[in-house]
């Protein structure tokens, strides 16, 4: 940013860090990009979309250590809190800067208690004028099944995923390409030097979603095609995911088997 303000004469306006990116689960460090953040005067959102609600947690907390330096922070409790699609949370430090922006007040909208200011008019906080009642379902979700049982949740997924990282460390064929830090596991089919490591992996990928019992997806992690197990699903028992890597090895002894064919394209 530094660079690009010196040489380029550009004026950065924003900056988001990531807890849990789609891709690998990375966790950005917040509390140093905070500093930049804060010595530019740019805005610094965090987005923890994915592992936000694992910091339900104690143990995961400590990858929101700088979060106060931030400017806003969001979350989708319905990627990994029980929670029906859609659903995000924002958070903002000075609301006011939202409303100052976005607020509309025209004759037919006045009255005594937004005047006032004894109730928020979250109109203010949005480009359309009406709003969809998100809340409701994460108050009921967090009554229905109460703290101890979301945390729950999140740490049987985490053992499982762990769990599944074990089954790949076990077998020589594959290797955990980027750290496991949640209940998402990067991993990929080692390639014999011979052949083309992203055609091997996405041929696997396929094979396994063909089958019709398990559906994964894929990412590129600097620059090497990796295959994302995530856990996430409210039924997932440990069960299924010993069935998962079953299959998984199943469709690899066939490849071994098998001739080259086309890739699955990006």
């Amino acid at each position: 940013m530094a660079k690009d303000i010196r040489e380029g004469g550009l004026v950065p306006l924003f900056l988001c860090a990531t807890v849990g990116t789609t891709a690998s689960g990375a966790v950005d460090p917040l509390e140093a990009l905070g500093k930049v953040a804060k010595d530019l005067k740019v805005w610094l959102h965090v987005d923890a979309a994915y592992a936000g609600s694992a910091c339900i947690c104690p143990e995961f907390r400590h990858h929101l250590n700088g979060v106060e330096l931030a400017d806003s922070i969001s979350m989708n409790p319905h990627k990994w809190f029980l929670t029906n699609m859609d659903c995000c949370c924002l958070w903002i430090k000075e609301p006011k800067i939202f409303v100052d922006s976005l607020s509309t007040c025209p004759e037919y909208l006045r009255n005594k208690a937004s005047e006032s200011k004894v109730v928020i008019d979250y109109k203010d906080w949005q480009i359309a004028l009406s709003k969809r009642f998100r809340a409701i379902k994460v108050w009921v979700v967090i009554r229905r099944h109460g703290v101890d049982n979301l945390m729950f949740h999140i740490r049987s997924d985490v053992d499982m995923a762990k769990r599944f990282e074990a089954h790949v460390a076990e077998d020589p064929r594959f290797e955990v390409v980027v750290p496991r830090r949640f209940a998402l596991v990067c991993f990929r089919l080692r390639p014999k030097q011979e052949e083309d490591e992203t055609e091997l992996n996405s041929r696997l990928v396929m094979a396994v979603n063909d089958s019709g019992r398990a559906f994964m997806t894929h990412a590129v992690v600097g620059g090497i095609y990796v295959i994302r197990c995530a856990i996430g699903s409210t039924l997932t028992e440990t069960k299924h995911v010993d069935c998962l890597w079953k299959l998984i090895q199943e469709k690899a002894d066939n490849l071994f088997l098998e001739k080259p064919g086309p890739a699955m394209e990006d």
